[in-house]
This record gives C-alpha cells, structure tokens and sequence, in this order.
C-alpha cells in the first residue's frame, strides 16, 4: 500500500486540527490550491473599541509575496466598499506577518462602529477574515 510523505500527513491533520480553531477566531482556512500561498489570517483582537485600542490582520505567508491589505464594509446594499488600504503591492517575505489597523479610514477619521473585512490579496487570490468595531 503506498504512503503518504510524512510532510503531507502532519499538514493534513493540522488542518483537520484546526479547524474548530480556525472558525472560533475567524480566520479563513486557504482551499487546497492555494495552501501554499497563505496558511492562515485573522485578526487579533477579534473585536476591539477603535476609541481605546487597535487591532492587527495577522497571517503567514508560505514563500516571498507581493501582497495588498484592505480593509473593506459592506453598504446597506450588501456591496463591498473600501475602508482603508493598508498595504499595496508590497513586497513580504515568506513567514508570519502582522500589520496594525487603528480602525481609521483612508480619510483619517474614525469607522463607524460594524463588522468589517480585512482582505489580503496575492495575484488573483483573495483571503478575507472578518473584525468587529465597537464604541463604549
């Protein structure tokens, strides 16, 4: 019976692992085309108070990328709009990764209180991760 490499056995019960894990932090698990492109994002804190503190759209990356970040609100339509950009076509080598929102907009001022969506783009590949913004 012919075996699986040791490498792809340990990566496919991590990802069987981490799944429920995954779900409760809300990150976005890569299909398996592009596994090998980001292995996981989420933002961290999950939720925060823009007033008080920030949040960081966290990921790794499996080989050097030229990368985007957005951050991105659906409108009353359900269509997605630009919030902020916070990175574009740069340049990141492979490894984990972490960049600062501070809940701003690209016009500098405070987003309103809502779940946003941190959108991390490499060529035509799309991973999103979902954050939510409070007010006390």
């Amino acid at each position: 019976m012919p075996r699986l490499p040791e490498a792809h056995v340990v990566r496919s019960v991590s990802r069987i692992l981490l799944l429920p894990v995954a779900i409760a932090l809300g990150c976005s698990l890569p299909t398996a085309d592009d596994a090998r492109l980001v292995s996981s994002l989420r933002f961290s804190p999950g939720g925060f108070d823009s007033f008080k503190a920030n949040t960081q759209l966290m990921y790794t990356l499996a080989a050097p990328s030229t990368v985007s970040l957005s951050i991105t609100r659906a409108d009353t339509t359900g269509a997605e709009r630009l919030v902020k950009t916070l990175a574009r076509n740069m340049q990141e080598t492979g490894g984990v990764h972490a960049h600062m929102w501070l809940g701003d907009t690209d016009g500098g001022i405070f987003a309103p209180a809502g779940e946003y969506t941190g959108v991390l783009q490499i060529e035509n590949h799309r991973y999103a991760t979902t954050v939510v913004v409070f007010h006390f």
